[in-house]
Order: C-alpha cells, then structure tokens, then sequence
C-alpha cells in the first residue's frame, strides 16, 4: 500500500457541474413563460378574491339604504311627494339599488325642473332637485313657468295670486314679457293687470283687478297702451266702477262700454 495516494471508492461517481451556458439557454427558453404563468396566476387569484367579495358586497341584507334626503328649496313640493317614490328603496343593498330608475321616476313630477340621485356612503340617497319656478296659469288647465315652459301641476301649494295668460302656441316667452311690461307701466296708476290675452287673430285682450277689460286690438299695442295709460288718470278712473271695457282701437281715441250697456261716443 502506498502513502500519500487517496484511494478511490468502488462504485462513487464524480459530480460535473452543468456550463453555465446551459444553465443561461434554459433560461432563456422557460424563464419568460414561467414568470408569464406566475402573473396570470396572481391574476385569477385577485379575480376569483374580487368576484367573492362582489358576490358579498351584492348581497340582499348587506349594506341597506337606510334614508333618502332631500336638496332643494321646496315651493310647491314637499318631502312627502318623494316618500311615496323613494321609500321603495329604503332596505335595497347600497351597491345594487337602480337610483336611474328613481331618477326617471322623480322627472315625471311636473314641479319638478332638474334632478339628480346619488348614493352617499354608507346607507343615503340623496335627491338634489331644482324646482320650476311658475309664472302664472296658462289657458284652462296648465300653468307656465318663468322661462316659458308650459305644464300640468297636480298641485299648487304656492300662495298666489296667479296671472292668467292665454294664447297661440310658441308665444308663451312673448306673453310674459308683455305681461311684465303692462304690468311696469300701468301698476303706478292703479291698475293691476291679472290677465293677458291673445287670441287666435292675434288681438290682445287685457283685464285688471278692478274688474276694468281693455281691448288693444292687433297692431300698435304699445303706442295704444301708452294711450290708456295717459288718459285713465284724467277721464277714466273717476268712473272706473261704471266702465265695463275700453276700446282702444281708434287712432286718436277710445270707446267706452258702460256697464249698464249705455253707449258712449269715443273720446278724442
């Protein structure tokens, strides 16, 4: 036997390391599809998370609307007119409750102008409304608002005394203007103006509080108001409980209808 010899033992295999080479084309061949495998798995596992927890979120008994609150300056609605539509929702889940549906539901009301419903975490809806603003009745059964807008209210809680207005379709804008201008020139003489009237020849009709109607006729009505309203201080108002209607037709003057069906010559 000799010293200085490591003997090898039967049967021991020796360990080759693999290049790096090879190690390196390995990697470069399944390292991109196992990384791609390892994202697409961290996906379907925050999916399959989100879908559980949508699942709970939707849930009927979980996370109910417990109030609905109203925001607006009320006139003529109040908060009753909502519960009979919103209370509906009152226990629905927060997440699933339709609020288009409300919406669509609320926009039939004629008071109502604008309105928008929002969810406010954690259990309210919130009705945000603008209401229209009436300007006085229109013909039989309507009203119409201040911007010319024609409706049918169910109910009028706003104290009036109301204008009424009448006449073709498309000049709703230009009644109220004239209204507003009547009303401007004639009210510091006494004479308060409570309805405008064109009829279907395009001739206005106008009657005042004291019971007074005036008939303008179809052309220069401005010029024929600028009339009344120089000669009703000086012949008509002294005896205004006895004049039924003024005429004011003329180019120079007016007629006089008495109430008691008594003739009077047109004044120059």
């Amino acid at each position: 036997m000799r010293f200085g010899q490591k003997r090898r033992r039967r049967g021991a295999t020796s360990l080759k390391r693999e290049p790096a080479e090879t190690r390196g084309r390995w990697k470069a061949v399944w390292g991109p599809p196992l990384r791609w495998l390892g994202v697409a798995l961290v996906f379907a596992a925050v999916g399959y998370g989100l879908q559980i927890g949508g699942q709970k979120l939707r849930e009927p008994g979980a996370f109910p609307l417990r109030q609905v609150r109203v925001d607006g300056e009320l006139r003529n609605l109040v908060e009753a007119d909502f519960n009979a539509v919103a209370s509906t929702y009152v226990g629905q889940n927060f997440f699933v409750a339709n609020l288009d549906d409300l919406n669509a539901a609320l926009v039939v009301n004629p008071w109502i102008e604008d309105v928008s419903v929002r969810r406010w975490w954690p259990d309210t809806v919130e009705i945000k409304l603008r209401e229209r603003t009436a300007f006085g009745y229109w013909g039989q059964h309507e009203m119409v608002d201040v911007n010319g807008v024609r409706f049918r209210p169910t109910v009028v809680r706003q104290p009036g005394p109301w204008p009424k207005l009448s006449g073709p379709d498309g000049h709703e804008k230009m009644l109220i203007e004239t209204y507003r201008a009547a009303r401007a020139l004639l009210d510091p003489l006494g004479l308060k103006l409570v309805r405008l009237v064109q009829d279907e020849r395009r001739a206005w009709w106008l009657t005042f509080e004291n019971g007074l109607e005036v008939y303008v006729g179809r052309e220069q009505f401005e010029q024929r108001l600028q009339r009344l309203a120089r000669v009703y201080p000086r012949l008509l108002a002294a005896q205004i409980d006895r004049i039924a209607v003024v005429d004011l037709r003329y180019v120079n003057g007016f007629a006089v209808r008495w109430k008691a069906d008594r003739a009077a010559p047109a004044a120059g």
